[in-house]
């Protein structure tokens, strides 16, 4: 399968919650906490490192796993106060 890229499909909420413990997982792995999920697809996280190098390694791993572009953001911006647990 070809690697999907920000010009593809975005990946809606149901696609992230059907990978939700590998979500978790990889949230984990990666540095980030509190996986949550916008009603748009949407993944917001909770980074304590400065800068998105966390927050991009987590679209490009959730990406890869769910076959579509997953887009992801932190819990300090606007926009992240409607995401629920995945």
């Amino acid at each position: 399968m070809a690697k999907a890229t920000t010009a593809d499909r975005k990946a809606s909420a149901a696609d992230v919650r059907a990978h939700a413990e590998d979500v978790r997982r990889i949230a984990v792995e990666v540095g980030v906490g509190n996986p949550r999920v916008r009603p748009d697809g949407t993944v917001v996280v909770h980074s304590e490192q400065p800068g998105y190098r966390d927050v991009v390694a987590l679209s490009q791993r959730l990406t890869d796993l769910v076959g579509w572009y997953v887009h992801v953001i932190t819990d300090d911006v606007p926009g992240a106060d409607d995401a629920t647990a995945v």
